[in-house]
Formats: C-alpha cells, sequence, structure tokens
C-alpha cells in the first residue's frame, strides 16, 4: 500500500503493457505496476469477486466469461506491449487507477469505450474528470 501511496504522489508515470487481466484493467506495466483504467466499468469473468457480491451501485454489472474475454481481446489489440503516460487518479483493489494517454495521443479511456469494450462509468467519469471523447 506505501508503494501505490507514494505513486500517487510522484506524478504521471510510464506503462509498457506487458499483460491485460480484462476491459478495465489490470494492465500491468513492465515496471511492476498495475493499472485500472479510469472512468470505464467492462464486463467481469464470472469467477471475480465482485460477481459473487450483491451491491446495488452495480446495476448495469456484467458477469459474463464470454464477454470478458471478447473486452479482454479488444484491449490487448489496443495496448498490448504500446507504452503509454498515465496519471495516477487513485487506488483500487491494490492497483493504480490512472487516465492513460496512449502513445498516438488518445485517451485509453475513450479507446477503450470507443472500440466497445467498456463503458463510461458516469459516476467515476465525472470524479476522475474524463472530459469528452474525440
Amino acid at each position: 500500500m506505501l508503494f501505490l501511496m507514494a505513486l500517487l504522489a510522484a506524478g504521471p508515470f510510464s506503462c509498457t503493457v506487458t499483460r491485460v487481466h480484462d476491459g478495465d484493467g489490470p494492465l500491468w506495466c513492465s515496471n511492476g505496476i498495475k493499472v485500472r483504467i479510469a472512468g470505464v466499468q467492462a464486463p467481469d469473468f464470472e469467477s471475480a469477486a465482485p460477481c459473487h457480491r450483491s451491491d446495488s451501485r452495480r446495476a448495469n454489472y456484467i458477469c459474463n466469461d464470454a464477454a470478458a474475454t471478447r473486452s479482454q481481446q479488444i484491449v490487448e489489440r489496443i495496448v498490448l506491449h504500446q507504452t503509454m503516460t498515465c496519471q495516477p487518479m487513485g487506488t483500487s483493489y491494490s492497483r493504480v487507477v490512472a487516465r492513460c494517454t496512449l502513445g498516438d495521443g488518445r485517451s485509453l479511456s475513450c479507446a477503450v469505450v470507443t472500440a466497445g469494450a467498456a463503458v463510461r462509468w458516469d459516476r467515476y467519469w465525472r470524479q476522475y474528470r474524463m472530459g469528452e471523447c474525440r
């Protein structure tokens, strides 16, 4: 946890993605950081812990292995082996929640929404001041 707090205080960091769990993360960076993509929600694998807890805040939450695999594959095509710049926004489940910018200047959050891998999670989209996608 101290590592995550130090990372938040340090500011932007570089992430070369080596592995993608699902459409909103974690994304594993070559430097050991695990990133949760800010402001989006993607389908989870049925084995994920949140799929086994009821939570009224997750009204549109999808737990479906086929949908999670599809989302994971889309995000892999966008980021795997790519280097992006990320601004830490907070933490979630031992991951850094980050707004990331792809090498071509696009927002990663917008890219995964546009590609159909995830949807905007309005509560967090506003909290992290994600702005509009172009």
